[in-house]
């Protein structure tokens, strides 16, 4: 078994991949600029016009966000680092905040408490939700 030969960038490809993750970077704070108010206008478009369906904006937009970070592909590059990969203990952000979540709603919430706000929540919510579509049942 041989060594296994690392492969040197040339400057000129670490210079352009420079300038082209900057554009990339550009672009992803303008998309996540204009997703900031959006996705707070199709979470109460959806709360308050689709009792059924309170998240179909919200997730379509979600699935639209996903796709353009896939098309800007921001650290397509990364492929490109030659020392060892990067060894993180949470596989997401998400996971970190529901263990977060969990810790504090298990230390600081009444789960009575908790389900009593919830059910006015959804009633209120159920309320808006025939004035704005009374053809509409909830």
């Amino acid at each position: 078994m041989g060594k296994e030969k690392i492969k040197q960038h040339a400057r000129s490809e670490v210079i352009r991949d420079t300038l082209v993750i900057q554009l990339k970077l550009i672009l992803d704070g303008i998309r996540d600029l204009m997703l900031m108010p959006l996705v707070v206008i199709a979470t109460l478009s959806g709360l308050l016009m689709h009792s059924q369906k309170p998240g179909r904006y919200l997730y379509r937009l979600l699935s639209y966000g996903k796709a353009s970070e896939k098309w800007i592909g921001l650290f397509d590059e990364a492929d490109k680092d030659t020392m060892k990969p990067l060894d993180l203990k949470e596989n997401s952000l998400d996971i970190l905040v529901k263990k977060t979540q969990t810790a504090l709603e298990s230390k600081y919430i009444n789960e009575e408490k908790k389900q009593k706000l919830l059910n006015k929540f959804n009633l209120a919510l159920d309320e808006l939700n025939t004035k704005i579509n009374p053809e509409k049942k909830v």
